[in-house]
């Protein structure tokens, strides 16, 4: 009889075994599939791309031993714990503008424009602190639009790496809810064949620096059944260091859960025929517009607001 009990427990203990070893194959298969679904992959904790969007969170602090106080400095943040302090950068804050190689006696002899662009702001109604909006730089040769999908995207010089590529820029605007972008026009650099300063610049004379920029933006959307299609969002003028308002993309990053960016094309600069010594003067006072000389770059700052981050108007 206690043979025959034997035979009959040792097939339940096996199976029982089995049904544990799947359950928890099954379990980590969820987990999996909920970090990808609606871009959580981004914006849940434990997710593999969160410490992307929440570099300063304290499980993502590089650190020796564990830590959770952090200070953040220009575009790195730090924990420490212990006497030990970690350093990451943060992806997000990609801005190359400063980078940007102006004669100033050439390109703009009647002085820079000073510009503005409003603050970012904490979101109402919330109960944390948001981070700091996502930036990043496009710098593009005359007669030439921008597109992470472009045959050239990836040689882009003086350009963000996050928006060198389709899934670079999905990522510089991925959200669950909302989203805003807002563009800032930098000043023209001198570029010469020495230093050409933007991918595929021309050889030429130099000639002074546009104080506007006109150009349109259009949305590339990914639907939930793997279909792109392509959104007109406008036209903007604006001056030297300053900013275009708001765009709200929020509706859109809802309607395209595979992921947004943006296209920027048929720039202009205010460097069209005139009838004044703009050598002496520049073009301050210019309001005539043509097409960027392919002897030129265009430069544009991307600030985008998200989830989690502060806003703008």
């Amino acid at each position: 009889m206690k043979q025959l009990l034997l035979i009959l427990t040792f097939p339940l203990l096996f199976l029982t075994a089995c049904q544990e070893k799947g359950a928890t194959r099954k379990s980590s298969s969820s987990s999996q599939l909920q970090c990808n679904l609606n871009q959580n992959f981004y914006y849940q904790p434990g997710c593999p791309g969160f410490c992307q969007s929440y570099p300063t969170h304290a499980m993502c602090y590089s650190s020796n031993t564990g830590g959770t106080t952090g200070t953040t400095t220009g575009t790195t943040v730090g924990g420490t714990s212990g006497g030990t302090t970690g350093i990451i950068t943060n992806p997000f804050d990609q801005v190359a503008s400063s980078a940007v190689n102006s004669n100033w006696g050439v390109k703009y002899p009647g002085g820079v424009p000073s510009g503005s662009c409003s603050a970012p702001y904490n979101p109402s109604g919330i109960n944390f602190t948001p981070y700091n909006t996502r930036k990043a730089t496009m710098t593009i040769v005359g007669k030439s639009f921008y597109s992470p999908a472009s045959g050239v995207a990836a040689n882009y010089t003086n350009t963000s790496s996050l928006l060198k590529s389709v899934s670079g820029a999905q990522t510089l605007f991925s959200t669950d809810a909302a989203l805003k972008v807002r563009f800032k026009v930098i000043q023209q650099p001198e570029t010469s064949n020495a230093s050409p300063y933007c991918y595929g610049r021309a050889s030429g004379a130099s000639i002074p620096g546009y104080t506007k920029l006109q150009f349109n933006v259009q949305l590339v959307g990914t639907r939930a059944n793997g279909t792109t299609e392509t959104e007109p969002l406008g036209t903007y003028t604006i001056g030297v260091n300053s900013c275009t308002p708001a765009i709200d993309l929020s509706s859109y990053a809802s309607a395209y859960p595979g992921g947004v960016y943006l296209v920027v094309g048929s720039v202009r600069g205010n460097q069209g025929p005139v009838n004044f010594d703009y050598w002496t003067i520049g073009f301050n006072s210019s309001s005539s517009f043509a097409d960027i000389r392919t002897q030129d770059c265009w430069v544009l700052d991307v600030e985008v607001a998200a989830d989690g981050t502060k806003t703008f108007d």
